[in-house]
C-alpha cells in the first residue's frame, strides 16, 4: 500500500463515520417518535379527577372526550394511504406531530370542558396520521428487529404519561402542568422532524429514494380483509383484557385490589418488555415464525388464564398471554409490507390502523357489556376463542400471500 494510500484510509473511515451519524440519528429520532405517540395516550385517566373538577362536569364525560379522540384517529388512518402518497411520509408526520402538540398545549390552556373536546379533534387527527405514517414507514424501511423495538417504546410513552400526570398535580398542583410539558416536549420533536425531512426520502437500505413501487401484484380477493381483520381481533382481546381484567380479578376471582392492579399492571410490562425480547430474535426467526411463536405462547397462557383456583397459575398465564401478544402487533404490520406492494401495503396498513381504533371504541366496550351481563368468566372464554381466531386468520392470509 502506497503511503498516500496509507494517508487516505483514515480519512475514508472519518468519511464514512460521518456518513452513519446521520442515518443513527434518524433511527434515534424514530424512537423518539414512538415514545411521544405512547405520551397522550394513557394520561387523561389519571387528570380526569381532577379536570371535571376544574370544569364542574360529570365523571362520565371523560367517555366523550376519548370518543371523539378515537374516531378522529380512524378517520386518519383511513385517509393515511392517499395523504402519504400525495404528502410524503416526512412532511405529513412532521405536521400531523405539530398538530397534536399545539392541541395538548391547548389542553394545558383551557378553562372549559368544550373546549377541551374541540381540541380532542386535532390530537386525535394528528395522532392517528402519526401513527399510521410511523407505521408505514417503519414496516417498509426497517427490519423485524427494529420495528419491536419501535413499538416497545411506545410502551415506554404510555407507561410516562400517567407520571408525568401525577408529579403536574402532585407537585405542581394542577393537571395542567403535565399536560403543558407533554405538549412542549412533543412540539420539540415535530421541530426536529421538520429539520429531518431529507431523510424520510431515503430509504436505510441502500439509500433510495422513497417512491411508490409494486414489487408485488396488486392483491385482490380476501387477502387485505383478513389483513385488516387480524388487527381487529388483536385489538379486541388485547384492550378486553387491558380494561377488564382488575374488574375480573377483583369481582369474580376474589383478589384484592392491590394483587390485581399488580397483574394488570404485569400483563402490560410484559407487552413492553416482549417487545424488546423478541426484538433479539426477530431478524433471524422473520415474521410469520415470531407470529406464530406469539400465538403459541398465547394460546398456553389463554389455557392457564382459564385456571380459577390458583393464582400462581392463572397470574403465569396472564403474563404468558402479554408474553405472547407483544410480536404480534408490530410482526403483523411488518409483514404487510411484504405481502403486498407498496402502494397498497401503505393503504392497508392506513386501514390497520383505523379499524384498530375502531376495534377499540366498539368491541372493548361490548366485551364488559356481556360479561356484566352473563359472567365475568366470559372474559378468559372469549380471549381462547380469540386467539384460536386470529391463528386461523393469519394461517388463511399466509396461504394466500
Amino acid at each position: 500500500m502506497s503511503q498516500m494510500e496509507k494517508r487516505a484510509c483514515p480519512d475514508q473511515i472519518m468519511s464514512q463515520n460521518v456518513q452513519h451519524k446521520p442515518a443513527f440519528l434518524f433511527l434515534l429520532l424514530l424512537y423518539l417518535s414512538f415514545i411521544a405517540l405512547g405520551l397522550p395516550d394513557t394520561g387523561l385517566g389519571v387528570a380526569w379527577n381532577q379536570m371535571r373538577a376544574d370544569f364542574g362536569v360529570p365523571l362520565e364525560y371523560a367517555g366523550f372526550i376519548t370518543m371523539t379522540i378515537t374516531v378522529c384517529s380512524a378517520i386518519s388512518g383511513f385517509l393515511n394511504g392517499k395523504i402519504l402518497a400525495r404528502y410524503g411520509t416526512g412532511r405529513v408526520t412532521a405536521v400531523s406531530c405539530t398538530l397534536t402538540a399545539l392541541a395538548i398545549i391547548g389542553f394545558s390552556l383551557s378553562e372549559s370542558y368544550w373546549l377541551i373536546l374541540l381540541l380532542a379533534v386535532p390530537l386525535g387527527l394528528g395522532a392517528g396520521a402519526v401513527d399510521a405514517g410511523l407505521n408505514s414507514y417503519a414496516a417498509e424501511n426497517l427490519s423485524s428487529k427494529h420495528m419491536n423495538w419501535l413499538h416497545s417504546s411506545w410502551g415506554i410513552g404510555a407507561t410516562l404519561s400517567p407520571v408525568i400526570l401525577t408529579i403536574g398535580i402532585t407537585q405542581f398542583g394542577s393537571w395542567k402542568a403535565g399536560y403543558g410539558f407533554i405538549g412542549v416536549v412533543i412540539f420539540c420533536l415535530s421541530l426536529s422532524l421538520f429539520m429531518t425531512l431529507s431523510f424520510w426520502k431515503q430509504k436505510r437500505q441502500g439509500g433510495a429514494k422513497e417512491e411508490i413501487r409494486e414489487d408485488k401484484p396488486w392483491i385482490c380477493g380476501i387477502a387485505p380483509y383478513l389483513s385488516v381483520m387480524a388487527y381487529i381481533i388483536y385489538v379486541a382481546v388485547e384492550g378486553g383484557i387491558g380494561l377488564w381484567l382488575s374488574v375480573l380479578l377483583v369481582e369474580s376471582r376474589g383478589l384484592d385490589l392491590s394483587a390485581a392492579g399488580f397483574l394488570a399492571g404485569a400483563f402490560f410490562g410484559s407487552i413492553m418488555i416482549g417487545r424488546f425480547l423478541m426484538g433479539f430474535i426477530a431478524d433471524a426467526l422473520g415474521n410469520r415464525k415470531l407470529i406464530v411463536l406469539g400465538l403459541a405462547i398465547s394460546a398456553a397462557g389463554s389455557a392457564a388464564f382459564f385456571y380459577q383456583e390458583n393464582v400462581m397459575i392463572y397470574g403465569t398465564g396472564i403474563i404468558l398471554l402479554g408474553l405472547g401478544f407483544a410480536p404480534l402487533y408490530p410482526a403483523m404490520m411488518h409483514e404487510t409490507s411484504k405481502r403486498y406492494g407498496s402502494g397498497q401495503a401503505k393503504k392497508i396498513i392506513g386501514y390497520q390502523v383505523a379499524f384498530s381504533y375502531i376495534s377499540l371504541l366498539t368491541f372493548v366496550p361490548l366485551i364488559g357489556y356481556i360479561a356484566s351481563r352473563t359472567t365475568l368468566e366470559f372474559i378468559p372464554v372469549f380471549t381462547a376463542v380469540s386467539v384460536a381466531a386470529l391463528a386461523l386468520v393469519i394461517k388463511t392470509l399466509n396461504q394466500l400471500t
